[in-house]
């Protein structure tokens, strides 16, 4: 199998996974829920995952048991050697499922190992198969082509999405450090007697410290909805971490039912109209 080959591979199998983890998460969430760290509709580590599958495991294919096990034990292992090196980089575990049953330090849990083994059948007995079909029919130099742009556009989204997520770690911090500050001053002035002119500064300080917040929660928006479960193992960013998945949550409450009511309107005047 040739590198431009693997390339394409790697690329359809990182879409396909894109596509499987959109929908189970939506489903789940009863609405539609971008998942990955990446810009792109494409999850690598489905790409990563498919090859290490295909390339290690498919000459177990005549004994399905055998095959499922050492699926369940290779995509387990490479989501739990994931987890723990975007965890080391970004100083965040960007899933958890430590409330899982049978988890291993929140990184895996059986019940998606064995919904990857499931897929790795899938994998090896439908979709390569078909995918190995179709690509015989592509030229060297459409599969050369091909591969160097899947490179070029993953590079410069990986890229991207690290400086996104390095400058949202940082923007945790400076807001950290603001509303620590803000907090503090609001407690001196607590101490202090109370004037109409402390009120005014304390209002100042309290509406400063909200702002702050929200523009926090539109920047954390993507990065909660790509990981829903994310999680530190710091006590003051994980405290955080979980107000803003809160607010997020009661965010799409209310927008929901906005929605609702919008559309009840729009209902009640066509009957009115009838």
């Amino acid at each position: 199998m040739t590198l431009d080959l693997l390339i394409l591979y790697f690329f359809c199998y990182s879409l396909l996974g894109y596509i499987v983890e959109v929908v189970y998460c939506s489903i789940g969430e009863r609405r539609l829920v971008n998942r990955g760290f990446l810009h792109g509709p494409y999850l690598p580590i489905y790409g990563f995952g498919a090859l290490l599958i295909i390339l290690s495991f498919s000459r177990f294919s005549d004994n399905v048991l055998v095959l499922f096990l050492l699926s369940v034990v290779g995509t387990s292992a490479l989501e739990y050697l994931t987890s723990y090196l975007l965890e080391v980089l970004f100083h965040a575990k960007l899933w958890d499922y430590s409330t899982y049953p049978l988890n291993i330090r929140g990184r895996v849990c059986a019940l998606n190992s064995t919904l990857f083994g499931l897929l790795s059948l899938s994998l090896i007995y439908v979709i390569h198969p078909f995918l190995a079909r179709l690509f015989t029919h592509l030229s060297d130099p459409v599969l050369s082509v091909g591969a160097r742009l899947i490179l070029l556009v993953i590079s410069i989204d990986t890229t991207s999405s690290i400086f996104r997520m390095a400058a949202f770690q940082r923007q945790l911090a400076d807001f950290r450090l603001k509303v620590r500050e803000i907090e503090e001053r609001i407690d001196l002035l607590s101490k202090l007697k109370a004037t109409e002119s402390l009120e005014t500064l304390r209002e100042r300080l309290d509406s400063e410290r909200e702002v702050l917040r929200q523009r926090l929660e539109r920047t954390s928006k993507r990065i909660l909805d790509a990981f829903p479960s994310i999680t530190s193992a710091n006590e003051e960013k994980r405290q955080l971490f979980e107000v803003l998945k809160k607010r997020a949550r009661e965010g799409r409450v209310l927008r929901r039912e906005q929605r609702l009511r919008i559309r009840k309107k729009l209902s009640e005047r066509r009957n009115n109209h009838a």
